[in-house]
């Protein structure tokens, strides 16, 4: 049984997060740059131009089957979800841009550990190589998230 989830932060991060309409990408991008952060946040998103985006998008959509079980989370668009062991899991297409690909997966282990109040693992799953690295949610990952969280507000 996972263990009882409790972060002094947790109360107003989850205030944040509803109130700037943050998800998981938000994080991922605040990670790689802050001006895309910025137009993402502004919901300009230039994304789909580029070969490698549409190629990710492409190995995302035939590689595996999508959990139906993440629907309805708002804000949260996981790749998968074993509610029983109380883990997340996100899939990228290659190994790259490993922080921002944890911010990303961490922000969902945050938000379903605040939600449920039981501690969430999660894993980024590399499609290309089949491999699996974990994510720990420590105390330096939860700084890290709220630190980006604070300059995404700014």
């Amino acid at each position: 049984m996972p263990d009882v989830f409790n972060w002094p932060r947790k109360d107003e991060f989850y205030q944040r997060v509803e109130r700037l309409n943050l998800h998981g990408l938000h994080f991922q991008h605040i990670e790689l740059c802050e001006r895309r952060a910025w137009m993402y946040l502004h919901k300009v998103n230039f994304a789909q131009w580029y070969a490698r985006v549409q190629t990710g998008s492409a190995l995302h959509a035939t590689r595996y089957q999508r959990d139906h079980s993440v629907r309805g989370l708002f804000g949260l668009a996981p790749d998968r979800i074993d509610w029983e062991q109380c883990i997340v899991y996100e899939n990228k297409g290659s190994g790259g841009a490993v922080e921002a690909s944890s911010a990303q997966t961490a922000f969902y282990a945050l938000m379903l550990s605040i939600s449920t109040g039981k501690c969430w693992q999660a894993y980024t799953h590399i499609l290309t190589s089949s491999r699996r690295r974990k994510v720990t949610l420590d105390d330096a990952r939860l700084e890290k998230l709220w630190q980006a969280s604070m300059r995404l507000e700014q």
